[in-house]
């Protein structure tokens, strides 16, 4: 057995020089802080053989800044007096072994050879032999590189230096008889501890000895190239499809446009022979116009003949009929009776005119007095509802709006004209008095909303000129006294707690509360400028209170009960200033009390003071300035007052509005005194006419009529045969007019159009089909048709509906097969062929090379690859995986069998191996017992039917085809699957089963979330010694069982009880190990009674050794 024997120590941190010896068992403590893991991180240098910053103090603190050239120069600390920053020095961590086998020593260490410029160079070295007694040290010195190569080669004849770590930590696992760099690994892992949190992952790197992974790059490409002769495969498996269904839909065109052929010829000639029959038709209708015409002109010439004779009847009758005298003497009165009709009629309109008018002014004006008299009654508008009272009473008599209105006497219009008159003076002065009133409350109004604004920002409404003149007494002050001088408004310093004494505070103090507050020894300077300013402020209300010269002369002590004591104050010398004023003020719940007082007030405001009882002023006491409260008092009895001026303001203003836009008056003094006499002759002078009107009437009535109304009635009925004999004529005529119009449209435009369309369509027939088609299949289809049919426009209808279908059929087929054409030129080509062409051959012989020769020698080329990748798939992953597997079960094996000498306490523990079910099915594929047996492969059918798809889905999984370009994610997924699917951990499930006295077992995994920190330490320092003693092979015991036995653990045993630390050094022991075991002192009582050495470091200052232990030192 190999055994660590001393520890060296020189430059490393606050270590100077120390040599530490070392036991079996090894307890190495200390307080938070003096430098256990300065030691444990200097050990790790040596043993591991790497400087690497990362693992230091990994334990005590993941985050640990603590860095190599930190401990080196010494320079964690600025402060550090002994700093090693800027000079030359070397740093040595050496670590002698003994072997009690071969009965020698030797030496393991690192040499750090640190210059002032900052650079640093490590140099390990082994030599057979001791520590040397000067230890490396010379004149004070350690030794630099040059000189301790010196040294090494004058005083051990087996010392060598290496120049890379490698080398240094193959030759140091070769002294230690170990050659497996998993106890380095190991070793780390048990030094920086931490919880498990995942037994798999703690199982598999820290217990296994992981194989490595199988090299599957040769089979990714076999698996490539089978992957991409089986996509080019598939691409001629599509293309000779695409060509396929190409030929498919050319058939389909080819009779689709047979169809529309025969119907396009049955269709055109059809509509050829209905165009015939048209022409025919027109023909024997132009016949029958011109038959028609010759009748109408001879009935046209006989109807005009009657037409005139009865003509010249109907003149002679009106001839006698205007000459008689009873005639001519009704036509004179009748003339008179529409002289005196126009004249009277054109009086009356003028009449109506302005009975309307007035009919008008009185509507409006009853309207207004009738909203006058709903208007409240107050003063200044009794006059305009007392003359609108007159203005209905004289209107009455004016409103029907008709011309009788005229009939009445003068003094009626004049009394009305008065009544509007007096109406219209008492609306002008009610408008000017209520416009002043309106603008009046609304300025009230305006300054008591700007005073609300104000006091919700917490500004008071004080009287005017109050705040400019403190402001500028302050100014003035503090340009006098070279500093701020406060100047405090009284009320600004009170406060009234008792709501109920507010009124009566307020009231009694009215002005006063306004008073200027300054210090004593600023008020001379005060006084001086209010007497300079007095006279620019009205200032007659606002006091400058004198608190300096009150407290000399006046003896001031408020009276219990007194009006002073609902004031409170932080202001000392507001303070003073109430005391004084209402200190004697006593406060009284009744009026009957108020006489026991020399002066007294009630908290209604009723003061009794000079033998006098008066109430303060009601406006006074609810006017509030006092506190913080009286913001909120004043914002709502001003919100209360700007309601009731806005209510009083919404009342008037639209009376204000009605009395002030009234029209002037139409009856004025003129119209009376003019137009309205004009207007009574006239409403006389219409009776008169009325009169001679009548006269007329009577003498019409005594002419014989009769034989004029004979003669009219002859003359009407002459009158209604001659326009019924124009009319006839009139309709012979129109119908002349239609018949010449359509002979011309038939000679200019009908019948030549159906002539050229019918010569039209024998050109184009003749150009579509040929002599041959038209006699062959053509015509003797036509006739079939027209028999069955028996008319041309039949054939034609029957068929040009579904001549459209036919040729949306042939135009779709088309479509259907240029589309798929274009689609293989563009998806599957690159290729020439013309996708607009008219034949097929170019596609037909592309399909005929594919099925006859492509296709069949891709499938060979196929066969072959993946023949290739399964061999390759079969030897070097599933083998190796297999292999993996086997070598990891036979390691927790040998785990296994150490554990079962390992009784821990009451509890035994075993690892568990099995296989991962979320990769159930990929393990027992790699483990196959098939795969064994000489004549099953991965080609069998037995095999392939099992595990062929899983096989395909594990190559998509591990492999991309050459062609397919990864984007960062995808290659980030590629590469996580070939890490997890080549990993054998991905196929196991590792689990550490323990089992207690009465034979329960349980597994960790499932209990770990459960369990204490202690209980979670425990199976980690079994498992992890169960596997040093298997690296360090502690049960062989020829030659090969003599290695080193050293395991190091940080901050070990902090979570365990005494119980636990015990059986665990028990166990350390009877596996044969040797441990340095770091932790803090508070394990002290636990682990010194069972270890070998104890060991102390002791740091003070910037000074760090190893002790002896002792209790003292602990504390």
């Amino acid at each position: 057995m190999k055994k660590l024997k001393k520890i060296l120590l020189i430059n490393w941190l606050y270590f100077s020089k120390e040599v530490i010896e070392v036991g079996d068992v090894n307890f190495l403590t200390g307080k938070n802080g003096a430098g256990k893991s300065t030691v444990i991180d200097a050990l790790q240098i040596v043993l591991l053989g790497e400087t690497n910053a990362r693992n230091f103090n990994l334990a005590a603190n993941e985050r640990s800044q603590r860095t190599l050239d930190g401990y080196l120069r010494a320079d964690m600390d600025e402060n550090n007096p002994y700093s090693r920053r800027g000079k030359d020095f070397s740093t040595y961590i050496v670590c002698e072994f003994e072997d009690d086998v071969e009965h020698n020593s030797f030496v393991c260490g690192v040499m750090f050879d640190c210059r002032s410029d900052g650079s640093k160079h490590d140099h390990f070295f082994i030599y057979v032999g001791k520590l040397p007694e000067n230890c490396f040290v010379e004149d004070g010195e350690a030794m630099d590189i040059h000189d301790l190569r010196k040294f090494l080669k004058q005083n051990f004849s087996r010392a060598e230096v290496y120049d890379t770590q490698w080398e240094y930590r193959r030759n140091m696992l070769s002294r230690w008889n170990v050659h497996n760099e998993q106890v380095l690994r190991m070793m780390k892992k048990a030094v920086s501890f931490r919880p498990i949190v995942d037994i798999q992952q703690f199982i598999t790197e820290n217990i296994c000895d992981i194989p490595d992974k199988p090299d599957i790059e040769a089979m990714q490409q076999n698996i490539r190239n089978y992957k991409r002769h089986e996509q080019l495969a598939q691409q001629q498996e599509e293309k000779l499809t695409a060509l396929q269904e190409i030929s498919t839909l050319y058939r389909e065109m080819t009779r689709s446009v047979d169809r529309w052929r025969v119907q396009s010829f049955l269709v055109q000639w059809a509509q050829k022979e209905d165009m015939q029959a048209q022409i025919d038709s027109r023909e024997q209708e132009k016949r029958n116009c011109l038959s028609e015409l010759t009748a109408a002109d001879t009935a046209i010439e006989d109807l005009a003949g009657q037409v005139q004779a009865k003509e010249e009847r109907r003149r002679q009758l009106d001839r006698d009929y205007a000459q008689s005298d009873t005639y001519q003497e009704r036509e004179r009165l009748g003339n008179q009776k529409q002289s005196l009709l126009t004249e009277q009629s054109k009086l009356v309109q003028e009449m109506e005119r302005d009975a309307l008018e007035i009919k008008r002014e009185a509507l409006r004006l009853t309207h207004l007095c009738e909203t006058a008299l709903a208007w409240d009654a107050e003063e200044v508008l009794i006059p305009v509802q007392q003359a609108a009272e007159q203005v209905q009473r004289t209107y009455a008599r004016l409103s029907s709006g008709e011309c009788a209105i005229f009939s009445q006497e003068q003094t009626v219009f004049e009394d009305a004209r008065q009544a509007a008159a007096a109406l219209s003076d008492a609306l002008a002065k009610a408008a000017h008095q209520l416009g002043d009133k309106v603008a009046e409350l609304q300025q009230q109004l305006t300054e008591k909303q700007t005073a609300l604004a104000d006091l919700r920002r917490n500004i008071k409404d004080y009287p005017r000129g109050l705040l400019p003149f403190r402001a500028k007494l302050e100014e003035e002050l503090e340009q006098q006294a070279g500093t701020p001088v406060a100047v405090d408004i009284l009320a600004d310093v009170l406060e009234i707690e008792d709501e109920r004494w507010r009124g009566a505070v307020e009231g009694y103090l009215n002005n006063q509360k306004f008073y200027f507050l300054v210090e004593p020894a600023y008020y001379e300077q005060a006084l001086r400028i209010y007497n300079k300013l007095k006279w620019e402020k009205s200032l007659n209300a606002y006091g400058l209170v004198d608190i300096g010269t009150l407290r000399e002369r006046e003896h001031i002590d408020p009276q219990s009960g007194s009006l002073a004591e609902k004031v409170e104050t932080g202001n000392a010398l507001a303070r003073t200033y109430m005391d004084y004023l209402l200190g004697r003020v006593m406060c009284c719940d009744t009026v009957e009390q108020l006489r026991g007082y020399r002066t007294a007030i009630t908290d209604e405001g009723m003061l009794y003071q000079g033998y006098v009882a008066r109430a303060l002023r009601r406006d006074r006491m609810e006017d509030a300035f006092i506190g913080r409260h009286a913001v909120t008092l004043r914002i709502a009895r001003l919100e209360e007052e700007a309601a009731g001026l806005q209510t009083e303001i919404s009342h008037r203003k639209p009376i204000w509005q009605a009395v002030s836009q009234q029209k002037a008056p139409m009856l004025t003094p003129y119209y009376v005194r003019n137009i309205v006499p004009q207007r009574q002759a006239d409403f006389l002078y219409r009776a008169e006419l009325e009169e001679e009107i009548n006269a007329i009437d009577e003498q019409v009535s005594h002419l014989d009529l009769l034989w004029l109304d004979q003669q009219k009635q002859l003359i009407a009925e002459i009158s209604d045969e001659i326009a019924a004999l124009s009319h006839q004529r009139e309709v012979q005529i129109a119908h002349k007019a239609k018949l010449e119009e359509r002979i011309r449209q038939l000679d200019e435009e009908i019948l030549p159009e159906q002539y050229h369309s019918r010569t039209e369509m024998e050109r184009r027939l003749a150009e579509t089909f040929s002599e041959t088609y038209r006699d062959d299949i053509g015509l003797p289809r036509y006739r079939q048709e027209l028999e069955r049919l028996h008319r041309p426009d039949i054939v034609y209808r029957n068929f040009s509906s579904h001549h459209a279908q036919v040729v949306n059929e042939m135009e779709n087929a088309r479509a259907a097969l240029l589309r798929a054409r274009r689609e293989y030129v563009e998806r599957l080509g690159p290729c020439s062929f013309r996708v607009e062409a008219d034949d097929n051959a170019e596609f037909d012989a592309e399909r005929r090379v594919l099925e006859e020769s492509e296709l069949p020698q891709y499938r060979t080329k196929i066969r072959a690859a993946r023949e290739s990748a399964m061999e390759q798939f079969q030897n070097d992953f599933l083998s190796r995986l297999k292999s993996s597997i086997e070598q990891v079960q036979d390691q927790v094996k040998n785990l296994n069998r150490a554990l079962r000498q390992a009784q821990f306490g009451t509890d035994s523990y075993q690892f568990r191996v099995d296989r991962n079910p979320d990769y159930a099915e990929y393990y027992d594929m790699i483990m196959a017992p098939e795969l064994m047996e000489g004549d099953i492969t991965l080609f069998s059918a037995q095999f392939q039917e099992k595990y062929g798809p899983l096989i395909d889905k594990l190559f998509s999984q591990i492999t991309m085809a050459d062609d397919t370009q990864l984007n960062a994610r995808k290659q980030s997924e590629l590469q996580e699957n070939i890490e997890r699917y080549t990993d054998f951990r991905t196929y196991l499930k590792f689990d550490l089963e323990t089992t207690d006295q009465n034979g329960s077992k349980q597994m960790l995994s499932q209990t770990l979330n459960t369990k204490s920190g202690g209980e979670t330490q425990t199976p980690f320092y079994i498992a992890v010694l169960a596997s040093f003693a298997q690296l360090y092979r502690v049960s062989d015991t020829s030659s090969f069982g003599n290695t080193v036995r050293l395991v190091v653990f940080d901050e070990a045993f902090n979570k365990m009880d005494s119980e636990r630390i015990i059986e665990s050094v028990r166990l350390l022991r009877k596996m044969g190990l040797q441990a340095i075991i770091c932790t803090p002192p508070d394990k002290v009582s636990d682990i010194m009674p069972i270890a070998d050495r104890t060991l102390l470091v002791d740091k003070h200052k910037y000074r760090m050794h190893i002790l002896p232990f002792s209790k003292e030192n602990a504390q």
